[in-house]
């Protein structure tokens, strides 16, 4: 039979085989991987050429079925006819054959449609173990860089370091002495030994120069100076002279009446006093004429003045070295209450100056050193946000923990929050600070503690809120509150938050039922059918399911407690008849009952 090719619009036969022209098995290579093919896919069969021991090309036979190609650069398709004859594209084959006559006229073999030789048999696939030769392995010692540290890619959490020791060096140490040094229109020497007009100089300073002021300021115990009637008395250490402390003691008595505070009145009075005795006794002598006797009697008040004013001095300066403040320099001077006043309130308005321009440090300097306002100075210091100085106040000088470490929290110092919220047995803030810096296992180590000491007290509701909210664990958080409701510790809660934390209606239905049948008894039924009326609006699939319960809970009651019938009213909102029906059994049970 003679068969024959005829061009076609489209192909009869799908198509089966891709036909690569080129003698070299390199080029075979090159073309598959550009199809996108891999070996395992396909079978490759060598073309002979015409010219004996050389090759025309070779024929790729794929599955279309399996395998869609659509890209093959500049090779040619083959259809597969009858699963026998590959033919190229666009042709089909006259006269057309039957089943039977494909089997008869060609093994089993596939044929390939030679365009220069005609049909040739394609008995023997390329074996590439024998074509390709792989490159001889070298052993290459591969040297492994040290791990880098890998750079973030976004922030998780945040805290910051801090010096206890360094944070309040700026705000609580006095200026040093270097600083003081300079041209003063007043005298600070004669202002710490009381002097009242260089204290005038010195308020007046103040005034128009706050900033520098400041660093001379004398520090104002605003909370504990001992004040009388008329006035505030400041000590800077011990010394002086016996005499004159002793004069100015007794000064201070004729001070006291006269209103002036000055310690030279004192001693003028005093040498006035002693005149007034020397004039009094030279009269008498006059008009007696014993001037011995007078001048005799005047040298021994002379005498006993002096000996009454060295114990006053003596007494004086024991008292004076026992309550002293033990500084090197200055004396104890009296500072009348006006110019105390005075005094606190120039400090309190250079304060609140400071904080208006917001120079927070500068203002905490004044209520910490001068006014002796510490709770103040760590205030002024937390509106500022200066958080981490504010604790350091609050800590060291109020004792005050609970805000020292709110302060710390605040100013992202979480280490040293967690420091002192430890010592304050707050473990569920330590568990917060610890989750802050994503350090989960230390969190849940401090809830736990919390939840153990929650189940103690029969807090099961909380316990139950930090095992969900804290912890992220529903499981166990379910689990304590049906231990709340069996063991009936705040029962209806902790069943309300059980049945809460149940999203889906299937699951809801189940949790109901299940709360049921195994844990509902005559003492807890009353507090479980009150809880059904709110379930009972949440979905409606299961107010079929929850309407029956109930019926079941009254039936059991109804005969003890008649007026539980007015329950199933929740239960039928609609049913009017269902309301009368209910108020006529009531009367009916009062009637019988009487």
């Amino acid at each position: 039979m003679e068969l024959k090719l005829r061009i076609n619009t489209k192909n009869t036969f799908p198509k089966g085989g891709i036909f690569i022209k080129s003698a070299s098995a390199e080029v075979w290579l090159h073309e598959i991987q550009n199809i996108g093919l891999s070996l395992d896919s396909i079978a490759v069969f060598p073309v002979p050429s015409i010219r004996a021991n050389e090759l025309l090309g070779c024929l790729l036979v794929f599955n279309q079925s399996n395998i869609k190609i659509t890209e093959i650069g500049k090779n040619n398709f083959y259809q597969l006819a009858a699963n026998k004859l590959f033919i190229p594209e666009n042709t089909l084959i006259t006269p057309e054959l039957t089943e039977d006559e494909w089997s008869n006229l060609f093994s089993e073999e596939y044929h390939f449609l030679h365009p220069e030789i005609g049909l040739v048999e394609l008995k023997e696939e390329v074996n590439w173990a024998n074509l390709l030769q792989l490159p001889m392995q070298k052993e290459i010692e591969i040297t492994e860089p040290s791990k880098t540290v890998s750079i973030p890619q976004f922030i998780t959490s945040m805290r910051i370091e801090i010096d206890q020791e360094k944070i309040l060096e700026t705000i609580e140490n006095p200026p040093s002495e270097e600083e003081i040094i300079g041209k003063m229109p007043f005298d600070m020497q004669k202002v710490m030994k009381g002097n009242q007009k260089e204290m005038d100089k010195f308020m007046a300073f103040l005034d128009k120069n706050p900033k520098l002021a400041l660093q001379y300021a004398i520090p104002l115990d605003t909370l504990g100076t001992s004040r009388g009637d008329n006035y505030g008395k400041f000590s800077f250490g011990s010394g002086g002279n016996v005499f004159q402390t002793g004069f100015a003691k007794i000064g201070d008595f004729f001070d006291r009446k006269s209103g002036s505070s000055n310690q030279s009145h004192g001693l003028t009075m005093i040498f006035r006093l002693i005149f007034l005795l020397f004039f009094l006794s030279s009269i008498r002598s006059c008009s007696s004429g014993k001037s011995s006797f007078s001048a005799q009697t005047f040298f021994v008040c002379v005498v006993v003045i002096i000996i009454i004013v060295l114990i006053i001095a003596l007494l004086s300066k024991g008292t004076s070295s026992g309550s002293g403040s033990g500084s090197a320099s200055g004396g104890s001077f009296m500072v009348d209450s006006q110019r105390f006043s005075t005094l606190q309130s120039k400090y309190e308005k250079l304060a609140e100056e400071f904080i208006e321009k917001g120079e927070y440090q500068k203002a905490a300097h004044i209520y910490l050193k001068l006014l002796k306002n510490y709770p103040k100075a760590a205030e002024v210091l937390e509106k500022g946000e200066l958080y981490s100085e504010a604790a350091g106040i609050y800590l060291k000088y109020c004792k005050n923990k609970q805000k020292a470490s709110a302060c710390y929290e605040k100013g992202h110092a979480y280490k040293e929050a967690i420091e002192i919220y430890k010592e304050l047995n707050d473990d569920e803030k330590v568990g917060d600070l610890y989750l802050i810096l994503k350090d989960k296992k230390e969190a849940d180590k401090y809830f736990n503690r919390v939840i153990e000491n929650y189940k103690t007290n029969f807090q099961y509701v909380k316990a139950s809120l930090v095992y969900k909210n804290k912890i992220g664990d529903v499981t166990e958080a379910q689990e304590i509150l049906l231990e709340g409701w069996k063991t009936n510790k705040d029962a209806g809660k902790c069943l309300n938050n059980y049945f809460v934390n149940i999203d889906s209606a299937e699951d809801l239905s189940i949790a109901i039922n299940d709360v049921y049948k195994n844990t509902v008894i005559p003492e807890n039924a009353p507090v479980f059918l009150h809880l059904l009326k709110h379930e009972f609006t949440k979905h409606e699939e299961n107010q079929g399911m929850i309407k029956n319960i109930a019926y079941e809970i009254v039936a059991d009651r109804i005969d003890k407690n008649p007026d539980v019938a007015s329950e199933l009213v929740h239960f039928n909102k609609n049913n009017k008849l269902m309301l009368k029906d209910i108020m006529k059994y009531k009367l009916k049970a009062k009637k019988k009952t009487r």
